[in-house]
């Protein structure tokens, strides 16, 4: 191989310097790109879009049919806005992750800072432009959402730091999805999307502190006050028992008082409410990550439950 072989100029791709095939860039990138889908939690993100085509189907049952084109692009707007929320939330969660041994990409190295930085800003980017495509009413929704996530993880006070502000701003990115699938469907805001907006958000923001009981290195480190930090392994497990009674109750009352059709979703969270109580209960003193993350994951799956039940009874 002679000299100049070695310092060619490419003319299709050249990075920071060093001269590589577009391939490879390519190749890289895309690794980048997956890293940041792992680094925003797919499952957490899947949950959303059940939530966006649940608040669509509640609100427009007919919309699959009648407006497809805007659910499909308002729903890749809306994953490319939380896709942004839960990456803004790595980049900010860093000192926790690495304290708490995460295997997240951001934490564990495979996925630079500078990058995940640029990935943000185009998500950003691709949320607003396709919501606007849709219309103004689910581009504001979307720029809401956008600002919920930076008040959770970069405001000046980050509102995961603190009880009060962690519910506030998780129970109003729940609402405010379901209310861009209305959005994206064209359809109005009647009492069954209330109800379910409502408790299926209470429902995120008071079973979501379940997260924190595998988390309590790491938030007492970055001086993060969750109930866990503030009141203690056993206490706090008593306390979010009482929490997820309450979410799962809203539900239940809703769909008698106000929205029948939601009763069998409902009954659904019911169940899941009893089997994260018992978890929460029985589980104190819990050592090990996958054992501590037990209630947070049936409350994972009773999300799941929940609004696959709802997309059962609203097919479309």
């Amino acid at each position: 191989m002679t000299y100049h072989s070695v310092i060619r100029f490419d003319r299709y791709s050249r990075s920071v310097g060093v001269v590589r095939p577009s391939s490879v860039a390519v190749a890289e990138g895309c690794r980048h790109v997956a890293a940041s889908w792992r680094e925003a939690r797919p499952v957490v993100q899947v949950v959303f879009q059940l939530r966006f085509l649940a608040g669509a189907a509640v609100a427009a049952p007919q919309a699959v049919l009648t407006r497809p084109g805007s659910l499909l692009v308002g729903a890749f707007a809306w994953l490319c806005a939380t896709w942004f929320v839960y990456l803004l939330n790595g980049l900010s969660d860093q000192v926790e992750d690495q304290r708490n041994g995460s295997p997240r990409p951001l934490a564990t190295g495979a996925l630079p800072v500078g990058v995940a930085r640029r990935i943000v800003v185009a998500l950003a980017g691709l949320a607003l432009v396709s919501a606007a495509a849709v219309s103004a009413r689910l581009a504001g929704l979307v720029a809401l959402m956008l600002a919920l996530g930076w008040l959770y993880s970069a405001g000046p006070r980050p509102q995961k730091g603190n009880m009060f502000g962690f519910v506030l701003v998780v129970a109003s990115g729940g609402i405010v999805t379901y209310l861009a699938g209305a959005a994206a469907s064209g359809g109005p805001v009647g009492p069954e999307l209330v109800v379910l907006s409502v408790a299926m958000s209470l429902w995120m923001a008071l079973g979501g502190t379940t997260k924190d009981l595998s988390d309590v290195a790491g938030d007492r480190a970055a001086g993060r006050r969750t109930l866990p930090v503030l009141l203690g392994d056993r206490p706090a497990r008593r306390l979010m028992a009482v929490l997820v009674v309450v979410a799962g109750g809203v539900l239940l009352t809703g769909a008698l008082v106000l929205a029948p059709v939601l009763l069998l979703p409902a009954v659904v969270l019911a169940i899941g409410a009893t089997g994260v109580v018992g978890c929460l209960l029985t589980g104190a003193g819990a050592t090990g990550r996958w054992l501590q993350r037990r209630p947070y994951r049936l409350f994972m799956a009773s999300q799941y439950a929940v609004h696959l039940s709802v997309l059962g009874l609203f097919p479309g």
